[in-house]
């Protein structure tokens, strides 16, 4: 659990009363997908785990039967697939979570599932950035392609004038 943990950069807790054993594996193959793992912990182990770690703060919250997710590089993808999970069978939020160092509680995290993933807001600052490249190319593109054709124009005319003499 300390290599999970020291592989992580945040770590939700939920509850997960009267889940079936086929909706804990659904629920574990949407966070996989997402870029997270899912685990039932004793929550005596996990904090022994977290004792001395960045994650302690979560031992005063382990309280009940537990699963941890933990999430690599994106925090936000998983805790997606944890909300709409929970949201569409009609559970509790997710309990809390520490999102680099910081200890969040269900309200905050309800509104940090309801932003872009990390994925999808580096699509969109690099799509309003190649935006104003691409115009500015199809503009030099174009006024290129103008000055061809104008010396082309002149080219003919001159060639006509040339034939006429």
């Amino acid at each position: 659990m300390k290599e999970r943990l020291a592989e992580s950069g945040s770590v939700y807790l939920m509850e997960f009363p009267g889940l079936s054993v086929s909706q804990i594996s659904e629920l574990r193959g949407k966070i996989i997908d997402a870029g997270g793992r899912m685990y039932v912990l004793k929550n005596r182990l996990f904090k022994l785990a977290v004792a001395d770690t960045p994650f302690e703060p979560l031992t005063d919250l382990l309280l009940g039967p537990n699963a941890t997710t933990f999430c690599g590089d994106d925090p936000i993808a998983p805790l997606k697939a944890l909300a709409e999970f929970l949201d569409e069978n009609e559970m509790p939020p997710v309990k809390a979570g520490l999102v680099d160092g910081q200890l969040l509680s269900d309200a905050e995290l309800s509104q940090l599932a309801k932003i872009a993933s990390r994925d999808q807001l580096i699509a969109g600052v690099l799509g309003g950035i190649s935006g104003p490249v691409t115009d500015f190319v199809f503009t030099l593109g174009a006024l290129v392609s103008d000055l061809v054709y104008t010396l082309e124009a002149v080219a003919d005319k001159k060639t006509e004038e040339g034939e006429a003499a």
